[in-house]
């Protein structure tokens, strides 16, 4: 590319985008229009770049984000091949130099000032920008070898999508650099690649942004840059003697791919499902229905186990102060054996306990069937969990599989036992922390062995007994598994079926089986941290002997050295499928770097850095102490806000009267408030310790699109003010959405009906002079008392009832929510009138995070103490 046109007398003086675009462009500039300011900040019709106090709409260059960004998709010189690139894609030998400046002159056109904007944090907080997209990342043209498909937010996504080019840049900003990657997404659908193909330096597989050199020869790494021979199975396919178009591989198609593993990638051949059930039948769990509940629930849901090739295997043990074995044989009535030494545990028969779930069916009917009368009448006190899972990992040792343990009563027979702690004096006080670490290594030591074992726990808590989650509830921790958590459990009352519902729901997931996991990255970052599920191997592989859909796992990022124009990011999970077939998804993500840190803050993912520090703030309270983690997550916000006021805004020195954010960052005050607010971190003595527990496991495992809204940030929606399409189908299969509605008891009108959605759990709320009319639209009866309430559906198959309009379309925005959380929760309902009981207008004031309580400042308040610590530097 030659040089751009003269500019005549204004050659010497700096150039703007706008003049380079033109100059490339083959456009002069007419005569003294568009001259270029003398001084960056002069008055000028349209500054390109910001600088504070030039403007109430700052801007930056567009040129800080693409500067220096490499072509990697640049011709190859020689002979095309046999096939085609998609639209868009130079052919070998097709020329590229002026088809590179007319991209970036088109960016530096769609590149606004809108983009960069600095908001006021005051008033109310724009709820609604939880649901945008992440800010849009800005490649050159060409960074793809081919037009592919990026990747899905979902599936991973970087808490900057304009990373600082050096570690100084990152450490100015002070903002977190990291990932969160969730590989196995529910209902996804990804494309299977024919054959793997790999670096053979840094073994990365090949994605849509490497580049072809050699006429298509040869293939450059993103990675490491080093130089790969191309496969002859990309061109040629050897079986039926035809020519391929390789632009048409799934894995230069696609960002997320799946590959189908070979020989090399297995120990052992692929593992079947298997289930082993330890279920309490203390007298404590049989007080509470819980044998035959539990029982119920797994016969339901027998059928939705995945079993398409018929390898599934299914165990049931029964415990309290002895073990409870069943033996299943085909064909013959089930016999029930039972085990009182449990010091040193030996299986009582060497078959037919762990049985083929389509060969023993009948007898698994019977003894579920069962199973509740059986120990409805127990009066056993002892729990000999310890010893129940070292028979589970006898009959799993050979082949690997999953232990559910569900629990009423703390262990305390034989080995594992834990001793009772006294939480009620604690909680609220500094001690509260040593309540939330495991009494000794025991389980910890058990997991590591399970996770080699390829052995994965789930843990299920029903009652209010203390349990010592905080021991018992790393088995799962450590091996990927999922705790659960039903203080208000009892057969019969509405806890019983939103377990059943969500314990069914859980045991039906597709998760993967036998899995690792390992994120690779460009040279000059490293991997510093993970939090999660999960056993670390070695530094950078994840140990998961079961991935459940949605699981996420979060990654810590540091910068070594300067790093180039472009970074790169590829997650490998090397997983068994429920189908038994080996397979590696593979999730590659491309990020531009930038020198400028106003690029840096806008184009920060508040959704994705809020997600990150909540789970850094929890994994810190399991190691250190609550409120050190409290304190963390607060300083870390303000150093972030801090950073902002002195790198991008006028007062970026002295006091200034109100606290601004880049537009991007909008809702990290509230985010980081909601977060102080939940069980998991919140203050006060009226968090039970298993309470906090589960929380924390929920902050720790949900992906952003979940963890934030609604579980952190819950949703208002005004049921007395629906608009007439609000709860109906939009023509498309969705259901039409009300407003969002502040988070603040000011908006509950006394005539009014809200609905608060926190996926955990729903609450009706519903004024004093409320029509009774409306209640009956809603719910069928004029009047409702305070409490937990099952709510109806009145509606006729489907079609609306006369007069019960209203709760058809509740109903709808109910199923609608649900299927945002992709049905992973079955939440009560409670109803909480104005003038209601005490108690659940507590819960209704815990979810209102604007509000001010005991426990935290409303969120008016906390800008307000943000920004004065600012002003003061005093954090």
């Amino acid at each position: 590319v030659g040089s751009p046109p003269q500019m005549g007398a204004s050659s010497r003086r700096r150039l703007y985008p706008e003049q380079i675009a033109s100059a490339y462009a083959g456009q002069q500039s007419p005569q003294g229009a568009a001259e270029a300011p003398a001084y960056p900040g002069a008055p000028s019709a349209a500054p390109a770049f910001f600088v504070p106090g030039a403007g109430p709409a700052p801007a930056t260059s567009p040129s800080t984000l693409m500067q220096g960004q490499p072509m990697q998709g640049q011709p190859i010189q020689g002979q095309p091949m046999q096939g085609q690139p998609m639209q868009g894609q130079p052919m070998y030998g097709q020329g590229q130099g002026q088809g590179q400046v007319d991209g970036l002159t088109q960016q530096f056109g769609q590149m606004g000032m809108a983009e960069f904007q600095t908001v006021v944090l005051n008033g109310r907080p724009d709820l609604a920008a939880l649901d945008e997209a992440p800010p849009a990342m800005r490649l050159a043209p060409g960074t793809m070898c081919v037009a592919a498909s990026e990747c899905a937010p979902r599936f991973q996504r970087s808490t900057l999508n304009a990373v600082p080019r050096t570690d100084k840049l990152l450490k100015k900003t002070r903002l977190p650099l990291g990932l969160l990657v969730t590989p196995v997404c529910a209902d996804d659908d990804v494309a299977v690649a024919p054959d793997i193909v790999r670096c053979r330096r840094c073994r990365t597989y090949i994605n849509p942004f490497v580049a072809f050199t050699d006429g298509g020869r040869r293939w450059r790494c993103n990675m490491c840059g080093l130089s790969n021979d191309v496969p002859l199975t990309f061109d040629y396919d050897s079986a039926t003697q035809t020519q391929k178009d390789r632009w048409a591989r799934a894995d230069l198609r696609n960002a997320v791919v799946e590959f189908v593993a070979p020989l090399e990638y297995m120990v052992r051949p692929p593992m079947p499902p298997a289930y082993v059930f330890l279920i309490d039948v203390s007298y404590a769990s049989a007080q509470l229905g819980a044998p035959g509940v539990v029982a119920q629930t797994i016969r339901d849901t027998l059928d939705q186990l995945p079993d398409a090739d018929g390898r599934t295997r299914v165990a049931i043990i029964g415990v309290d102060a002895q073990l409870h074995f069943f033996q299943m044989r085909t064909g013959a009535e089930p016999q029930q054996l039972v085990v009182g030494d449990v010091d040193d545990v030996v299986l009582p028969a060497p078959s037919d306990l762990l049985v083929n779930l389509s060969d023993a069916r009948s007898s698994l009917d019977i003894v579920l069937e069962r199973f509740g009368a059986m120990f409805s009448n127990n009066h056993g006190v002892g729990n000999a969990l310890g010893p129940a899972i070292r028979a589970a990992q006898q009959m799993l040792g050979g082949i690997g599989g999953r232990i559910v343990a569900i629990m009423a009563s703390p262990p305390t027979t034989g080995e594992g036992l834990v001793e009772p702690r006294a939480e009620g004096r604690d909680l609220g006080t500094p001690r509260e922390s040593e309540l939330l670490r495991a009494q000794g290594t025991w389980y910890k030591n058990v997991a590591a062995d399970c996770s080699r074992a390829q052995i994965a726990f789930d843990t299920v808590f029903v009652g209010q007994q203390a349990m010592d989650v905080a021991t018992v509830g790393g088995l799962a921790r450590y091996t990927g598994g999922t705790l659960l958590h039903y203080p208000a459990f009892m057969a019969g009352r509405p806890e019983a079926v939103r377990f059943s519902s969500e314990f069914g729901q859980h045991l039906a997931g597709a998760a993967g089986l036998e899995a690792v996991l390992r994120v690779r990255a460009s040279k000059g970052l490293r991997m510093s941290a993970y939090y999660g599920h999960f056993f670390l191997r070695s530094l950078d592989l994840l140990a998961l002997p079961s991935v459940d859909p949605g699981r996420c796992y979060a990654v810590d990022l540091e910068i070594d050295e300067t790093l180039p124009p472009v970074v790169y990011f590829q997650t490998a999970l090397l997983h068994t499928t429920a189908l038994g077939e080996r397979r590696i998804r593979v999730v590659t993500q491309a990020v531009p770097t930038t020198d400028n840190a106003h690029s840096v803050f806008h184009h920060a993912d508040q959704s994705a850095i809020a997600a990150l520090l909540a789970k850094k703030a929890v994994d810190r309270a399991l190691s250190a102490r609550l409120e050190d983690a409290r304190e963390a997550l607060q300083h870390k916000t303000l150093e972030i806000l801090g950073a902002f006021k002195t790198l991008c805004t006028q007062a970026s020195s002295g006091a200034a009267t109100q606290l601004q954010a880049p537009r991007a960052l909008r809702l990290l005050p509230l985010l980081t408030l909601a977060t102080l607010k939940h069980p998991a971190l919140r203050g006060g003595n009226n968090v039970r310790v298993a309470d906090r527990i589960a929380a924390m496991s929920l902050v720790l495992t949900l992906p952003p699109e979940t963890l934030l809204q609604p579980l952190l940030v819950p949703r208002v929606y005004a049921l007395h003010e629906l608009e007439p399409n609000v709860g109906l189908d939009d023509g498309s299969g969705s259901v039409v959405m009300p407003q969002l509605l502040p988070l603040s008891a000011e908006v509950l009108a006394p005539r009014g009906v809200f609905l608060v959605y926190s996926g955990a759990d729903a609450i009706l709320w519903v004024g004093r002079d409320v029509d009774p009319s409306m209640i009956t639209s809603l719910v069928g009866e004029p009047h409702v008392q305070s409490g937990v309430f099952t709510f109806p559906d009145l509606s006729d198959n489907g079609s609306p009832r006369p007069g019960f309009e209203l709760n058809m379309r509740t109903n709808n925005l109910l199923r609608a929510l649900s299927s945002l959380c992709h049905g992973m929760w079955a939440p009560p309902m409670f109803v909480c009138r104005e003038d209601g009981d005490q108690q659940v207008r507590l819960l209704l004031a815990q979810r209102l995070v604007e509000d001010m309580d005991t426990a935290a400042p409303s969120y008016s308040q906390f800008l307000n103490q943000m920004r004065d610590k600012i002003n003061r530097g005093s954090f």
